[in-house]
């Protein structure tokens, strides 16, 4: 059972390296030396341009990454369904839900991977131009990748829609929602409405709330991150990722191929 599920896993990862990977990484490399040479003009300070490139940085591989989720998780079991590949794949003595786990791995590590390297790329060209180590990359590494993990994970789960378009309009939707849920609580708990609190508190459980994991802001302003909370935070990915793992498994078993 694992061997299977690993063997799918990694071919999906290494398909999505040879057609997209380096595309990715040689445009994000140039758009980081751009980075580099045009905000030497604008600043005043060699420590005012440093939190310029990683600021800006940053939020561009923030762009980056949901632009990768977005690509990597809509086409990678979709295309297996359009092509009719994962007909012999499921002549096989194989579960659908072990077809699901092994293409839900493969896609995780292409995200994972590609968004690691570019903050390896950011990092490495911030200590080429100011020769100083990057304070608190291990915590933005960490949990950009659990924010683009689950993101994937949402992403793949919507594939399984009968149109691409469908796909992309509720993987934005939701990835917005997913985004705002702590702006948007508020906002319903102001408006004093019982019902409308009601339902909030309802989606809030199943919608993932990916502002736990944007710590850019307060590693950007020298904050330290605890433990706790940086364990309170893989645990909570940890759950979303299996339950989207679970029902992305059921979804694909009652589709009818």
């Amino acid at each position: 059972m694992f061997s299977r599920i690993r063997i799918i896993g990694w071919n999906t990862f290494l398909d999505v390296a040879r057609h997209k990977m380096l595309v990715i990484q040689f445009v994000f490399l140039g758009i980081a030396m751009g980075l580099i040479n045009l905000f030497g003009h604008f600043a005043t300070t060699p420590s005012l341009e440093y939190r310029m490139i990683q600021d800006v940085g940053l939020s561009v591989i923030s762009l980056f990454g949901f632009l990768i989720a977005l690509f990597i998780g809509s086409t990678t079991l979709r295309d297996e369904i359009q092509h009719k590949t994962i007909y012999s794949v499921l002549t096989l003595p194989m579960g659908r839900w072990e077809l699901y786990t092994g293409k839900f791995a493969g896609t995780l590590l292409a995200t994972v991977v590609n968004v690691l390297l570019m903050l390896i790329v950011l990092m490495g060209m911030l200590y080429y131009k100011f020769g100083v180590i990057w304070s608190g990359f291990q915590w933005i590494a960490l949990f950009m990748l659990l924010e683009f993990s689950v993101m994937t994970s949402m992403v793949l789960l919507f594939s399984l829609a009968n149109s691409l378009i469908t796909c992309f309009s509720l993987s934005f939707l939701f990835v917005l929602l997913a985004s705002m849920a702590e702006h948007v609580k508020h906002l319903v708990l102001e408006t004093g409405i019982p019902l409308l609190g009601y339902i909030t508190d309802i989606l809030y459980w199943f919608i993932p709330n990916l502002g736990n994991f944007n710590i850019k802001y307060k590693i950007l302003k020298d904050l330290t991150i605890s433990y706790s909370f940086a364990f309170s935070a893989l645990g909570y990915a940890i759950f979303y990722l299996l339950f989207l793992l679970a029902l992305g498994s059921y979804v694909l078993k009652q589709k009818d191929l």
